[in-house]
């Protein structure tokens, strides 16, 4: 189970790295490519021996999927030394998570098939338009979007008080790479907080518009960012924490309690 965590957190780290890179072209003048999860994948495919990294990939990412399930299934590192409730909400994020994984995995494997699939952003209208012609679906996208404002904000607090540290089997560590671990931490969960807090928010905005169009995944958020005032440099700014967090995976990968 060891193994197959870590091997996950590698594959999680590549992905991010690559979609910084992705973003980081966006801001200095634009980008074929999706910079999301998606965009990754077609940009590894485009590579030289790509294909042979996409199936390394897609083993990744099932190994990240099959580690977080096992963690919603029994717990993670301390389960039961905390509250109930805390425990099962990271019990929950982690089955959340185990499917988000699943879904890399099962994307990545179409495009290693040759099969096209859509990006994020599209999936995520396409979900949004199906939701919103519920009954109630407004007022379910809405909640929707407010829970992923609050799970960014957390992601945040968690940057700000370091909280992720705990994770890390800091005794392992000498104290320069406890403190490129703790800053690649804050940086890389601070960048994600805000861009899946700005997801929510654009998704609040569908809802209210009732306009599933609306609604914008990663790509998206960080293209709206680039053309804000002053969004080249905030996008730099993004991009910087966005591969912080590829590179925090690897320390992650290395020296996370599993």
């Amino acid at each position: 189970m060891e193994a197959i965590a870590r091997a996950g957190l590698a594959a999680r780290g590549l992905t991010y790295l690559i979609i910084a890179l992705i973003a980081a072209q966006i801001a200095l003048g634009g980008a074929a490519q999706s910079a999301d999860q998606h965009g990754a994948i077609e940009d590894v495919a485009s590579r030289p021996f790509g294909r042979l990294l996409l199936i390394a990939m897609a083993l990744g990412f099932a190994a990240y999927a099959f580690w977080r399930w096992s963690v919603a299934a029994v717990g993670g590192p301390g389960a039961g030394a905390e509250s109930a409730a805390k425990e099962w909400a990271q019990r929950l994020g982690a089955l959340t998570m185990g499917f988000v994984y699943a879904g890399l995995c099962f994307s990545t494997i179409l495009v290693v098939t040759g099969r096209s699939t859509s990006s994020t952003t599209q999936q995520q209208q396409s979900a949004t338009a199906r939701l919103l012609g519920l009954p109630l679906g407004r007022a379910l996208v809405i909640a929707i979007g407010v829970g992923i404002v609050i799970g960014g904000s957390v992601v945040i607090w968690r940057a700000l008080t370091r909280t992720f540290e705990k994770n890390l089997a800091s005794e392992k560590m000498g104290q320069r790479m406890r403190r490129w671990a703790t800053g690649l931490g804050i940086a890389g969960n601070g960048a994600g907080g805000i861009v899946l807090g700005l997801v929510g928010v654009f998704l609040i905005q569908a809802a209210a518009a009732n306009n599933a169009h609306a609604s914008k995944g990663l790509d998206q958020t960080l293209r709206t960012v680039a053309h804000a005032p002053f969004g080249q440099a905030l996008l730099l700014v993004v991009t910087v924490g966005l591969a912080a967090y590829g590179l925090y995976s690897f320390v992650e990968m290395r020296f996370r309690r599993v």
